[in-house]
Parts: C-alpha cells; structure tokens; sequence
C-alpha cells in the first residue's frame, strides 16, 4: 500500500459517494447501500473460520467500522450545517442508522470473541492499545449478556441516540428574538447599527444568533436590551426541549442499570482520566476552592462599577458581565482602567487578516501550509475549503464554515468530515462556528477579540485532528482518545490568540492599513485577568450541574429546578427562575456527564504551555514540535496520561493553574497609571 505522501491529495480529500449536493432521496439510497454491504461484511467476518490475525480479521473489520463511521459522520454533519431542511433530516436518519450499525457491532457477541481470540504476538503497541479499547467498549455495551439482554440494550441505545438528535434539532432550529427602536442600540458599534436598520414596523430585530447576541451583551448600554435578550438566549430551545431531556436522562439511567451501574455518570466516566464521579466532585471542589476568593473579589470591583451609572444597584446581574468572553460592565473596567476599548480593539481584527495570521502562525509552529481549494459537492457557498501541507506532504482537508443561517449549528465546533487513514484518504475536519455577520465582506468582517479566541480554540481541535489523522486503526484515531482530556490542544490554543506577539503579527485595519498599535497590545495582555477567576468558576458550576443531572436516579427531577440548584452552589449571581438553558445546552448530549473535561483540560493546558512561558516566547518552534510530536500526532494510540508524561517528562499537575490563576488576580487587580493612561 503506498504511504499517503506518496499520493495525489485529491484523491485522498474527496467526498466520494457522499457529495453534499445529494438531494435528500439520494443520501438515504446511498447510505442504505453502504450499510448493507457493511452488515453484509460483519456478518462475514462473524462467521469466518480459523485463528484471526491483525493482518487478515482485524485490518478487514477496521475497513469496515471505519466505512460506517465515516457514512454516520457525514449523516451527522449535513444534520448540523446543510442549507436545505428535508436534507438535514435525511442527514439525521443517516446518522442514527450508522449509530444502530456501532450498537450491534459492539454487541455482537461472535466479533467479540474472535477479538479475544485475536493473536496479538507480533502486534505493535498502538496496535494492541486499540483492540484493548475495542474490547473495553463492546464488554461495556452489554456484549456479554445474553441474547435477550443484548437485543434490549441495543434498543435502548437506539433510542438515546434519537432522543440525543432530537434534543440537539430543537436548539437549531429554536432561534429567537428581541424587537426595539432604533433608540435601544446606543453604545453598539457602528457597523452593527448599519446593518441592523429598522424593519417595516419600525422596530429592529435582534437574534439570539451569535454575530447579533454577543455584541448586544458586550456593548449595549440598555440594560433592559441586555436583559432582554440574555433572557431569549438562555430560552431558545424552550419549551420544546423540557420533555426530550427528561426522556434522555430516563432513558440513559435505564441503560446504566440495565449494564450494571448505579446511575449513568458512572458508566460514563468509566473510560476517562477521571475514572469516578467522586472523583470529579473532589477534582471540582478543590478548583472552586482556588477560584472562589479571586471571583468575590472580582464580582465585588463589578458591581462598584456598576454603582457608579447607577448608585440604586445592589447586585451584578448575568447579562452585566461576559461568561469566557467580554461583558458589558467588564468591558467598561477594561477600557476605563486598562485602556482597552474592544470596539476599538476589533477595528483591527477583521476575519481575512485573522485568518491569514493564523495559517502562518501554523506554518511558524508546525510546518503547515494552506492552499484555497473548490471542491465539488461542498455545502454552502460562504465555506471556504483548504488543502493542509506539512514540509510539501499533504496531511488534509479543513473547512470554514463561520456564517450564520437558518437551521445551522449555531454554537462552535470542530467537526469531522471525513477520517483520516494511514495510505488509504486524508481526514477532512470542519470548523463551524457564527462569527460573522451574513451582511458584512466575509473578509473585512470584523471580530471581537472574544471570537477570535474561540476562533483559535476550534482551530486547536483541528489541528489535532489533522496531525493525527494518518494513523492505522479507526480506535487509534483522535475520536476515541479519553474525552475528558480532548478539549485540552483546544484550551492550549487559545493562547495564541491572547500573546501580543501574536497579534501584532496580523492586526491590522484594512481600510487604514494601521497595524495595531503596541502599546494596545500591552494593555489587552495587561487586562487578560479580569474576570479570569469569575468566568472559570462559572465553569466548575457547568460542569457540576452536568454530573448532578446524570449522576441520580432522574425519576421525578425537574431539571431547571435543579439546574438552578446546582448552579448556585458554586455560582453566585442571582439566577432567574424564568430561565430554562438546560433545554439549550447541546454538550448534555455529547459530553453528558464530563462537561468537567473544560476544566480539566484546563488545568492539563497550563501545564502544557508551562515550557513555552519559562522560554519566554510562544513561538519556540522546538517546544512547538515537540508539543505535536508528543500530544497531536499520537491521536489516541497511547492512554492520554501518556502522552502528557512523554512530553513534560512528568505526570501533570494543577499547579500550573493554580500560579495561572494568581497572577491573573494579581495583574488585574489595580492597573498601573501609566498603563490605563497610555494613548491609543
């Protein structure tokens, strides 16, 4: 077989017999094609005789899983992004048939034991790591029981993969808005107005879709416009998606019982780093207690703030401050004692130069290159598509895909197109994500520095998938390593977008050609510490409202009362009753139990970036490939504690976070005169 290098990489990115052109009919006869010749082959190697061996049974039922997970994949995505409604429902059945194809294969007790019985004598370590996992998985989708019970726990399964689509359909589709006068907009920058004018009733129309939401809340000087739609947000897939959470935590209890679990989270957490929900609670308790003197601290220099536009005030409400991203009355704080005006501040980032900057970061750090392509059969035309080089050799497809429309995933997320498979195609990811507005130039459209953020934490993620996606087997690759440790490259990335160095690099005003002044830069990195403590507090909260909600019997839960609950006991801002975000919260489905994995991976991130502050500069290009060498090209071939010990030549530790998170409080606790005070 010849090694990928050695091909034409548009023979290896192509979208085979699955173009996003397909019409509806068209993608549910293809994939209906797919898997039935996928069943017919598992049914084959079933059935075969003799001792199986890596390079006969087990390289044909990677080729077969691997087909199947690719055909779910692309089911999945056009769900999540493709412009026409009957194909995104056509996408979803696609999706939920390659799911049913995994459910019986991981009960399928005849493939398991020929995977017992699989001779791994002369098998290399990856190798012998990925069937280990493929055991693990199917031992934990009940493959064991007996006939009856593995039909019942493939039913079940069925089911919770449906509900799970259904739950996230109804925040796709479950957009809404606020309407006012023109009058309400005061404070909200100038091409945000312009392209907002009022429609034929007077009134404009303001979405809970992120190029409209996240100006509101950062700049908007009526708090009533800010309450107004942070309330609309936290409703969005309200009431429609009350009954279908209470159904997916039955439902998944139901199948934790029936495998011989105490609740759901302990089943899920079984195969993470963090191996037990006691184990989480304790991780969890111990950040808080990190967090929660430097957040009173930081709530309390909110609401003075506050109390100086008006002296009436006696708390700091939710739509006041941002959550991971810029607020309204941190935003004050920022440009009153640091000198940083984000609206200024993003004069200088338009997407094209943001864009552009990033790609030759990647090729600064790890010896990337970014061609333009223009595939056939691509979803939309606002994508943009690039071929991905490393040293000349190709290592994949990626796609943008950053404009709002209806029906769209309207988060963030990297998500897979394609798998990548050593000698046999490339992998192709996709960043998806609502960062510019539909009526702004794609490339002069301006971000906040919030998004630019969230824009470098995605492109983490790819990069993670790209560089590991050459691997042998479908268990080695990036989509089985431990979930709770995947958003860590993602959280490490973020860096990059904060380091002044970097910024200066491509910052610039395309209508002026300014480049951003140096001494802005000095004050955003002087402001990078504000609400640091809060927003990462907020986040323990998260993360402990997931593990509640599936870590008991759900029989009998309200789940916004308990949402509330939960929250509240590590987040202090007042919470209104009025809010249902559990109904839009996408991760309940994916990440479940582990939401904690952003945290964690947090704290693993710090440790991670440690080297490159002690050498001064985030773009070591040594430290840069040794960081992919050690952490992204492995993907998941090796247990992921592993791969953090081969790269800081010691098990990771909290401490790194703990200094991360003092000198935040430290840096951002009373700016210096003469930093606020420097003219832009």
């Amino acid at each position: 077989m010849p090694l990928v290098s050695d091909l034409n990489p548009a023979e290896l990115a192509t979208f085979g017999d699955f173009p996003f052109t397909l019409s509806a009919s068209d993608l549910r006869d293809r994939a209906a094609g797919a898997l039935a010749a996928a069943h017919r082959d598992l049914e084959l190697l079933a059935t075969s005789e003799g001792l199986p061996d890596v390079e006969g049974f087990l390289t044909l039922l990677d080729r077969v899983l691997s087909d199947v997970y690719d055909v779910g994949a692309h089911g999945s995505f056009v769900f999540q992004v493709h412009p026409e409604a009957d194909v995104r429902t056509a996408g979803r059945e696609v999706s939920e048939s390659a799911d049913q194809f995994f459910n019986r294969f991981r009960t399928d007790d005849r493939i398991y034991e020929r995977l017992r019985r699989l001779d791994l004598g002369r098998a290399d370590a990856p190798t012998r790591f990925a069937v280990e996992k493929m055991r693990r998985e199917m031992r934990r989708a009940g493959v064991e029981h007996d006939a009856d019970g593995r039909e019942k726990l493939r039913q079940q399964q069925d089911r919770i993969d449906r509900i799970g689509n259904q739950f996230n359909e109804n925040i796709a589709t479950g957009e809404r808005e606020v309407s006012v006068p023109p009058s309400e907009l005061a404070g909200l920058p100038s091409d945000f107005v312009a392209s907002h004018p009022a429609a034929s009733d007077g009134l404009v129309h303001i979405t809970t879709r992120g190029p409209d939401y996240r100006p509101v809340m950062a700049y908007a000087e009526r708090g009533e416009l800010r309450r107004s739609l942070y309330r609309e947000f936290m409703n969005r897939a309200h009431p429609a998606n009350l009954p279908v959470l209470d159904d997916l935590l039955a439902a998944r209890h139901a199948l934790a019982r029936e495998l011989g679990y105490p609740t759901f989270a302990a089943y899920a957490l079984e195969d993470k780093m963090v191996a037990t929900p006691a184990d989480v609670r304790s991780f969890l308790d111990a950040v808080a207690a990190v967090l929660r003197e430097p957040s009173d601290r930081e709530l309390a220099r909110f609401l003075a703030r506050k109390q100086r536009d008006d002296p009436t005030a006696t708390q700091i409400d939710v739509w006041d401050i941002g959550a991971l991203g810029e607020g309204y009355i941190d935003g004050k704080i920022r440009r009153e004692e640091f000198g940083v005006d984000s609206k200024r501040l993003r004069e200088y980032l338009p997407y094209g130069r943001v864009r552009d900057g990033l790609f030759a970061l990647c090729g600064e750090l790890f010896d990337l290159t970014f061609e333009r392509v223009t595939p056939e059969g691509i979803w939309h035309p606002s994508v943009e598509a690039f071929d991905v080089r490393r040293k000349g050799a190709p290592v994949g497809r990626m796609f943008l895909d950053l404009v709002p429309r209806e029906g769209k995933f309207s988060h963030a997320a990297c998500f897979g197109v394609r798998l990548g498979t050593l000698g046999r195609q490339l992998p192709q990811n996709a960043l998806v994500c609502n960062f510019l507005d539909a009526s702004s130039p794609m490339e002069t459209s301006r971000m906040l520095h919030a998004d630019v953020v969230v824009f470098f934490h995605e492109f983490g993620h790819l990069l993670h998938a790209l560089l590991s996606g050459s691997g042998r087997w479908l268990y080695n690759t990036m989509s089985f390593i431990e979930w709770d440790f995947v958003e860590a490259p993602s959280l490490l990335f973020e860096e990059w977008a904060r380091d002044p160095a970097t910024l200066g690099r491509f910052a610039r005003n395309p209508e002026t050609g300014e480049a951003i002044p140096p001494e802005l830069l000095a004050r955003v990195a002087a402001a990078d510490g504000l609400a640091r403590a809060s927003a990462w507090l907020r986040q323990v909260a998260l993360s402990a409202t997931s593990l509640e909600f599936y870590d008991r019997d759900p029989a009998g839960m309200d789940t916004t009362v308990d949402y509330h609950a939960t929250f509240r006991r590590y987040w202090p801002l007042p919470f209104r009753d009025e809010y249902h975000p559990q109904e839009g919260w996408g991760h309940l489905t994916g990440y479940s139990a582990f939401y904690y994995t952003y945290v964690w991976s947090l704290v693993i991130a710090r440790d991670i970036l440690r080297p490159f502050l002690e050498r001064g500069t985030l773009t070591d290009p040594e430290l840069a490939r040794a960081y992919a060498r050690e952490i992204l090209e492995p993907g998941s071939s090796r247990p992921a504690a592993e791969l953090l010990t081969a790269y800081l030549g010691r098990p990771s530790t909290i401490d790194a976070f703990k200094d991360w998170i003092r000198e935040g409080t430290q840096s951002a606790a009373t700016p210096s005169h003469d930093t606020a005070s420097t003219p832009d």
